[in-house]
């Protein structure tokens, strides 16, 4: 699964910068419906490890130290070459990248603990997703909790120096509790999966919350996502298991779902927006998925693909800010084109720098569990 997952991260490229050489159709699925799928497909791969790998004696431990070995560090890392690039940029052309501008003029009135609650979330990333429910007030400066960030004059994202990183806290969250929840029976996670599908249309009809960031970064009602990729990798056993996973259906799943990444702008409506949150396009990827993860499990390459994904993700949000800050037109003119090329040059240079020497120590962590019968 590791080239739809390159496409996804590309998409959320594409949705900060704007579509290389202006070509609308390589917007793809949108922002969105790409972190969404993202969540099917950690689900997924949660559900596997946790029931295959991390098992016995110590698992719990040994599970989280390498979900955070995979994803702190190389966060770690930009974000201090964010906060490096920010001060170079005021030192030496007095042009300040936004959430440096926001720091600048709220910092030095706002109350001590609002500042310590935003900086903090740049270290522990956890909360980060809970940012999006406040707003920075333009004259008293200190923060106040909103239902729509989008009505407010200075949302309190505007304060991150890597304002994508929401979705990591939401992805730490579901790792918390995944031991939990992705060993339980399947009627019990497809019920929690309803349950939590119940809270979004409740919130919506009920209390009018039919906007982001309640049907997009709330974790109660995205925890529907994670859960249907748990649900994908039980049926990924159950159709192992009755041989319907014969290599050409598989591949064909694999053109679809790419199909259906690359092409979504051209698909009906309802694959693209639906008033619930969840696209059509993330439920077919979900019904998909057992097919394309047994088509691609084993292939080097596609797995060498995936690994970009990720840092394309990191990075790519400080090119967005690099560029708003010089304004100068040619580069602002390009931008999609510019921050699409140059994310994934930077991303291969993350990931061979730093995730792939921690690499070797997760496979470790991994190896000393005990494990599990072979599924």
């Amino acid at each position: 699964m590791g080239l739809l997952r390159l496409l996804l991260a590309l998409a959320v490229v594409v949705a900060h910068a704007g579509p290389p050489a202006g070509w609308s159709w390589l917007r793809m699925t949108g922002g969105p419906a790409a972190v969404q799928i993202f969540y099917v497909i950690s689900g997924f791969y949660m559900t596997l490890i946790l029931n295959e790998k991390y098992v016995g004696p110590g698992a719990y431990m040994r599970f989280a130290k390498s979900r955070l070995l995979r994803l702190l560090p190389m966060y770690y890392v930009v974000l201090v070459v964010t906060l490096l690039v920010a001060a170079l940029l005021q030192g030496l052309l007095d042009r300040s990248i936004e959430p440096l501008a926001r720091w600048r003029v709220a910092g030095p009135t706002m109350p001590w603990f609002d500042g310590l609650a935003l900086a903090a979330t740049h270290v522990t990333v956890f909360g980060q997703d809970l940012v999006t429910f406040f707003a920075v007030d333009p004259q008293a400066q200190q923060l106040f909790a909103t239902p729509n960030f989008r009505r407010e004059v200075q949302p309190a994202w505007q304060f991150l120096f890597v304002p994508q990183a929401w979705t990591v806290a939401v992805e730490l969250t579901f790792y918390a509790l995944a031991p939990l929840l992705v060993r339980r029976s399947v009627w019990l996670i497809a019920a929690l999966a309803l349950a939590s599908f119940a809270l979004r249309i409740g919130l919506m009809q009920r209390y009018g919350l039919h906007h982001d960031p309640w049907t997009y970064r709330f974790f109660p009602t995205e925890l529907l996502l994670f859960l249907l990729g748990t649900l994908a990798w039980h049926a990924w056993r159950f159709a192992g298991a009755r041989g319907w996973l014969r290599p050409a259906l598989c591949r064909l799943a694999v053109l679809v779902a790419i199909g259906g990444v690359l092409g979504c702008t051209f698909l009906p409506s309802p694959f693209q927006h639906w008033r619930f949150g969840p696209t059509g396009l993330v439920a077919v990827v979900a019904v998909l998925l057992p097919f394309v993860f047994e088509s691609t499990r084993l292939n080097s390459f596609d797995r060498a693909v995936g690994e970009l994904s990720y840092p394309v993700y990191l990075v790519h949000y400080l090119l967005v800010f690099v560029i708003a800050a010089l304004d100068i037109t040619w580069l602002t003119a390009s931008r999609g084109t510019i921050v699409m090329v140059t994310s994934v040059l930077l991303a291969w240079l993350l990931w061979r720098s730093v995730g792939q020497p921690l690499e070797t120590r997760r496979q470790r962590i991994g190896a000393a569990v005990t494990e599990a019968p072979s599924t």
